[in-house]
C-alpha cells in the first residue's frame, strides 16, 4: 500500500483497525510517527477500543532490569523485548513489584530496604504517579494487587522487627483514595522470611516453615483479615518456594530425587500438598548443580538455592531463572504440564539486576 492510502484514512476508521494489534505490534508502529505514537496511543478511547477488539495479551516474564529499562520475554511471540520507562525521574529506581500492565518502583538504600520514595508506572503508555510518604522511611517488603474492572490497585508494604523476622507494620496504599492505611498484624510467633509475597485470588500469601509442619499465612486485603494454614510439609525437601498461577497455588522445592512441584490446595482439614510433577533431570548449564564445601546441617550438600527462581502468570504459566544468566528462561504449562524453553536474549545486557516479576502488557492499565 502506499503513503497517500494511510494519510487519507479517517481517524475513527484508523482507530479502529489499529485497535485490533497485539501489544508487540503497538510498540514497533510506534516509529511510524508522532501521531500514532502519542496522538493515538495516548486517547483514553483508543485504549478502551483496544482492549475490546485487540487479542487477549499473553503474560511476559521481567527478568532483568538495568537503569530505566528492562528484558521481558513475550509468551506469544516467543521473543524478547527490551522496553524503556525513560519518564521515570531517577535512572536509579529498581523494580519492586508489578501487578499485571504496571509496575512499581523505588529506589533502594541496601541488600534487604528499599526507601520510600515510591512510584508506579505502565511501561507500555510511559505514564507514571509518585505516590504519597510513606509512613516508614525504609520498607522490607513490597507487594502489588491490580483490578482491572475497577482499573485500581493496592499496594502492601511490611516491615519487620529488629530480629528480622517479627513483621511490626502493615501498610496499605489504595490507589482509589491515594493513601497508606494502617493494616493488622498477624500473631507474633510468625517467622517472616525474605521470600516475596505470592498473590493468588484475594490472598496474599507468605510461608513459615517450621519442621516437620509448612505454615502459610494468608492477607486478604479485601477484608483486612490473617489467615494461619498449616499442613504436613512433604518429606526430605529443601528451599522452598511459593509459586502462584492464575488462582492456583504450587510449591517448588528440592528433594533428593529432583526438583519437584507440588500444588497446595486448602481443605476444610488444613493444607494438603499434592505432588504435581517434576522439573526435567537434564537441565541447562545454567542450572548446573555444584557442590560447596561446607553447608549448614540439613542442607542438601550439592545444592546452591540461589540458583533457581521461579514466579507464575495469571495464564497458568510458571517461568523458571536461573541467577547465572539473565538471558533465557525456562517455562512450564501448568495445565499440560509441558516445558518450553526459551530462546538467548541477544539484546541482554552486561550489567542488570535479577528481576523476576509476571508482568501482562496492557494500554488501559493507568497509575
Amino acid at each position: 500500500m502506499t503513503a497517500s492510502i494511510w494519510s487519507k484514512t479517517p481517524d475513527h476508521l484508523l482507530e479502529r483497525i489499529l485497535a485490533f494489534l497485539p501489544v508487540e505490534d503497538l510498540l514497533r508502529m510506534r516509529s511510524v510517527c508522532k501521531k500514532w505514537s502519542c496522538d493515538i496511543l495516548n486517547v483514553p478511547m483508543f485504549r478502551e477500543l483496544h482492549r475490546e477488539l485487540s487479542p487477549r495479551q499473553q503474560p511476559w516474564f521481567l527478568v532483568s532490569t538495568i537503569k530505566r529499562s528492562f528484558s521481558a520475554y513475550d509468551v506469544n511471540t516467543h521473543k524478547w523485548n527490551v522496553l524503556s520507562v525513560s519518564k521515570l525521574p531517577d535512572p536509579d529506581l529498581k523494580v519492586l513489584a508489578s501487578s499485571q500492565g504496571l509496575l512499581c518502583y523505588g529506589l533502594s538504600s541496601g541488600e534487604d530496604f528499599t526507601t520510600t520514595d515510591v512510584y508506579v508506572c505502565n511501561p507500555i503508555t510511559g505514564e507514571w504517579k509518585h505516590l504519597p510518604q510513606h509512613p516508614e522511611k525504609t520498607v522490607d517488603h513490597f507487594g502489588m494487587k491490580y483490578d482491572d474492572k475497577t482499573n485500581s490497585y493496592k499496594i502492601l508494604t511490611m516491615n519487620v522487627g529488629s530480629t528480622g523476622s517479627m513483621i511490626r507494620r502493615v501498610t496499605i496504599y489504595d490507589s482509589k483514595s491515594n493513601q497508606w492505611t494502617e493494616g493488622p498484624i498477624p500473631r507474633s510467633t510468625m517467622h517472616f522470611s525474605k521470600a516475596p509475597m505470592v498473590w493468588c485470588g484475594d490472598r496474599v500469601y507468605f510461608m513459615d516453615r517450621i519442621r516437620p509442619f509448612c505454615e502459610l499465612y494468608a492477607f486478604n486485603i479485601e477484608q483486612f483479615t490473617w489467615h494461619e494454614l498449616q499442613a504436613s510439609a512433604p518429606q526430605f525437601f529443601e528451599f522452598p518456594s511459593l509459586v502462584a498461577c492464575k488462582d492456583r497455588l504450587f510449591m517448588v522445592g528440592l528433594r533428593s530425587d529432583g526438583r519437584k512441584i507440588w500444588e497446595v490446595v486448602e481443605r476444610p482439614a488444613g493444607l494438603e500438598f499434592t505432588e504435581y510433577d517434576t522439573l526435567p533431570a537434564q537441565l541447562p548449564n545454567e542450572f548446573a548443580v555444584k557442590k560447596k564445601p561446607s553447608v549448614g546441617a540439613g542442607r542438601c550438600a550439592n545444592y546452591n538455592p540461589f540458583r533457581l527462581s521461579a514466579v507464575g502468570s495469571s495464564n497458568n504459566l510458571m517461568c523458571f531463572s536461573s541467577n547465572l544468566d539473565h538471558t533465557w528462561v525456562l517455562l512450564y504449562d501448568t495445565n499440560s504440564k509441558t516445558f518450553h524453553e526459551s530462546p538467548k536474549d541477544t539484546h541482554a545486557v552486561q550489567v542488570c539486576e535479577h528481576a523476576d516479576l509476571p508482568f501482562q502488557p496492557c494500554l488501559d492499565a493507568s497509575p
